[in-house]
């Protein structure tokens, strides 16, 4: 599947690009290092889905902050080259090989929620430096703080909110959400990636896409395997598609917002 990359925009939707600073772990910034364009970059098909969030967003009165989109080849070989030098660790599986990665095909992106005023809510450690354990999806805290609830309580809204929209988690970084068929998709060339035109957002065409996934948090056989069951096609076929307000009444309920 190969089609071009779009840029995504609406005030829902922010990006504060870890990469697009000198204050990463590598301590260079990597977009004006590669010519990387401006905006939120994905596939068309991602783009969809991403908004299709939007509506329960604004019920919710919250936003997504993007910290990561398309990232060129040329830029995922150069994390893989200097990842040990700069980290101490062996280079992450997800950049040893640039065909499949999936954020050099536009397929994935990194975020966290905000509030209305774009403050980040409370999350679980995304760094590796500070503490690596934090980033696994299905880190419990020894502490059972309420900081500690409210950073578990948000990630978990995070993950239902893309699972709902058919955007799978992956089971080693919370934070990272991509497409379940992500290995259909080729590398974006990131001359194509320049080429990338905004995608409008069209509230029409947002009616539908969420899925009903709560009797899967309650299903024995799901229960360890929320961060990739959506991969297995038998239970991507189970999902039911609901109508906005009862997903909206059923997140609300879940985690109290």
């Amino acid at each position: 599947m190969n089609q071009p990359p779009v840029i995504i925009s609406h005030e829902r939707f922010l990006s504060r690009f870890y990469y697009n600073s000198e204050t990463n772990i590598m301590g260079k910034n990597l977009f004006k290092h590669f010519g990387l364009p401006e905006g939120i970059v994905v596939d068309k098909d991602l783009a969809e889905r991403l908004y299709s969030i939007v509506p329960v967003l604004e019920s919710l009165h919250l936003k997504f902050l993007f910290t990561d989109a398309y990232r060129p080849a040329e830029m995922q070989a150069y994390l893989h080259e200097h990842w040990k030098e700069k980290t101490g660790q062996e280079p992450k599986f997800s950049l040893a090989d640039v065909a499949k990665a999936p954020h050099p095909r536009g397929t994935a992106c990194d975020c966290v929620l905000t509030d209305e005023n774009g403050n980040r809510l409370s999350f679980p450690s995304s760094s590796i430096k500070i503490n690596p354990k934090e980033r696994n999806p299905d880190f419990e805290f020894s502490e059972n703080t309420d900081e500690n609830k409210e950073k578990i309580c948000n990630r978990n809204l995070l993950r239902t909110l893309m699972l709902c929209a058919g955007i799978s988690p992956i089971n080693k970084e919370w934070f990272h959400f991509q497409l379940p068929n992500t290995e259909d998709y080729e590398p974006v060339s990131l001359e194509d990636a320049r080429k990338a035109e905004q995608f409008p957002y069209n509230q029409a065409e947002v009616n539908s896409g969420f899925y009903d996934i709560f009797s899967d948090y309650q299903n024995e056989e799901a229960e360890g395997k929320t961060h990739f069951w959506i991969y297995d096609k038998k239970y991507y076929e189970r999902f039911q598609v609901i109508c906005r307000e009862e997903f909206i009444a059923k997140v609300r309920r879940e985690f109290n917002v």
